[in-house]
């Protein structure tokens, strides 16, 4: 652990990518999780595709009054914001005025956007603009080309936005799950989805030279799913999904400098789509693994008791002097639904509940007695 600090601290190149990168997970992480719990996750998508239209633009206008372009990453980034901000509005004004759905408006804005903006890189591209190398970087991401002062920017607008998310934590928590309880209470629902959609603009923005457009939404989305599975309290959610986001990032950019050639971009998002995928499977209370696990005990419940309550109802009906017990066969008779009735007894039995006699026969003990009369008496009462 400590050999692996060291490199990072050494290598100027790595310690800037794993900052930028941890940065980037954090950030997005927390002000992601409001986008899932919206389910707004479409809108980071519109918000990275359409900050291209946004970088190429402020560097065409740039470059028109200058006549020479800019490298100045916070001046792309602004134009990436405006572009989001701009997209975002659109979407709004198209749902507000027309039958069209959010969802519908979303992806419309997106293939707009996202379009004009490979229109206008493609072109820059191919003239002879000076000061153009790395903008096609903003396509898939481009780690390396984080310098420190990248990372001090990104730092600052990080920190900005998850002081924002704080100061109106209420506001943001309340308008999240219930809207019209809000609106109710005199927050003003316009105000806070512009705050919402601005942190979480500012959040895909810082990530996406590290990142890139195309993959910058699984940043959004992926750290705050994982989240998710694993708590019901916003505030945990929130930690968790910037921890996640953090543990990508740093693990992403390390594992991108293990081997050459090796994206960044892709490899944290990988990273981030693996978390998701054990978080889905192995969580406790929602994983498909515990799910299973769940149905499967239930079912055990339900075959136990049903034993029971079968065989005391066949002492009701049958004189235990005359045929004491019944074979695993008679029981299964009583029920239309096909289950291992031997293996249930035997575990019916290491509880105390059964006892075996001659001939593969069982009789209810005394315990086994009173469970068997509570669960027919209450009708739900299962075996623990």
């Amino acid at each position: 652990m400590l050999e692996i600090i060291e490199y990072i601290i050494n290598d100027y190149t790595l310690r800037n990518v794993a900052l930028g990168s941890s940065v980037l997970g954090i950030v997005a992480g927390a002000l992601g999780s409001f986008a899932f719990l919206r389910k707004e996750s479409l809108m980071g998508d519109v918000v990275a595709h359409s900050a291209l239209l946004g970088i190429t633009g402020i560097f065409l206008l740039i470059y028109a009054l200058t006549g020479i372009g800019t490298r100045s990453e916070s001046l792309l980034m602004l134009g990436a914001v405006i572009a989001g901000l701009v997209a975002m509005v659109f979407v709004a004004n198209i749902t507000s005025s027309s039958r069209i759905k959010s969802d519908s408006a979303m992806g419309i804005m997106l293939a707009i956007f996202f379009g004009g903006g490979m229109f206008l890189l493609t072109m820059i591209q191919q003239s002879t603009m000076p000061n153009k190398a790395g903008l096609s970087g903003y396509i898939f991401g481009s780690a390396a080309t984080i310098s420190h002062q990248n990372v001090l920017t990104m730092s600052v607008l990080g920190l900005f936005a998850i002081l924002v998310m704080l100061i109106f934590w209420k506001e943001f928590k309340i308008h999240t799950f219930d809207s019209e309880f809000a609106r109710t209470n005199g927050f003003s629902i316009k105000l806070l989805d512009i705050l919402i959609l601005s942190m979480i603009v500012i959040a895909i923005v810082i990530g996406l030279q590290a990142v890139g457009v195309i993959l910058m939404v699984a940043m959004i989305v992926a750290p705050a799913s994982a989240a998710r599975q694993w708590t019901n309290k916003l505030w945990v959610m929130v930690l968790l999904s910037a921890f996640i986001g953090m543990i990508s990032g740093l693990s992403g950019a390390l594992s991108s400098s293990l081997a050459d050639n090796l994206p960044t971009g892709p490899m944290i998002v990988l990273v981030a789509t693996a978390i998701f995928i054990l978080s889905v499977l192995f969580s406790p209370g929602r994983g498909i693994l515990s799910g299973l696990i769940r149905t499967y005990k239930k079912k055990r419940r339900i075959e136990l008791s049903l034993v029971l309550a079968d065989l005391y109802a066949l002492n009701l009906n049958h004189n235990p002097d005359e045929s004491p017990g019944h074979t695993a066969k008679v029981i299964n008779t009583m029920n239309k639904v096909n289950y291992n009735v031997g293996k249930s007894l035997l575990f019916l039995e290491k509880q105390g509940f059964v006892r075996a006699i001659n001939d593969d026969k069982w009789i209810l003990t005394n315990e086994g007695k009173i469970r068997a009369e509570k669960i027919m008496t209450e009708r739900g009462s299962l075996i623990d």
